[in-house]
């Protein structure tokens, strides 16, 4: 009853953490950074069902350098240049090599104070970097132990193989010395000059 009476625990949110994009690395997603609109292109796509779908690209950046940026949906019309904007739960993309920030379902824009960031236009221009995405590394590992298990195999087989070959070769002298034996005791005895009772034949 104790319990039924206790007033039910609220969970405490935390603040999220914003970073600068000097921090926001290359297909790193879910950060958070605070970024000024330095210029913007919108654009509208007809969608199959007749519906105009609108799609804003251009430039964004903060204290630390720029970074181009994609935004497609209900966020793309709100974004206007010079102003500045909270980047929650975004995505960092490299696309044709170059990064790029953008944003899918789960993430949001909010319109913050004009003078939150004040971007360095002699910073890094992060979406400049050419990114080369890093082949796999070949697994030696996996690839060597195929290799001694086919071994392995090989002189199983060559063992197996050795030791048929060697009852074969004693099962066939066992037959051919049985058949000598047998060979030996069909011959007969030669018979001497003696008669039946073992005397003489008289003349």
């Amino acid at each position: 009853m104790a319990s039924q009476n206790r007033p039910p625990q609220t969970r405490q949110l935390t603040k999220p953490k914003f970073d600068k994009l000097s921090d926001v690395k290359p297909g790193i997603h879910g950060y958070n950074t605070f970024v000024k609109i330095e210029d913007i292109k919108k654009e509208q796509i007809k969608r199959y069902d007749g519906s105009l779908l609108i799609v804003s690209e251009g430039l964004a950046g903060d204290d630390t350098g720029v970074i181009r940026f994609r935004v497609v949906g209900e966020y793309a019309n709100i974004l206007e240049k010079g102003k500045c904007y909270a980047w929650r739960n975004g995505l960092s993309e490299v696309i044709q090599e170059r990064h790029r920030l953008s944003l899918d379902q789960f993430g949001r824009i909010t319109p913050e104070k004009d003078d939150l960031v004040v971007v360095n236009q002699n910073g890094k221009k992060y979406s400049d970097i050419e990114y080369v995405r890093k082949d796999a590394r070949p697994n030696t590992n996996r690839r060597d132990n195929r290799d001694n298990r086919d071994n392995r195999d090989n002189r199983d087989n060559r063992d197996n193989r050795e030791n048929r070959d060697n009852r074969d070769n004693r099962d066939n002298r066992d037959n051919r010395d049985n058949r000598d034996n047998r060979d030996n005791r069909g011959q007969r005895r030669p018979q001497g000059n003696r008669t039946r009772g073992g005397n003489q034949k008289r003349d």
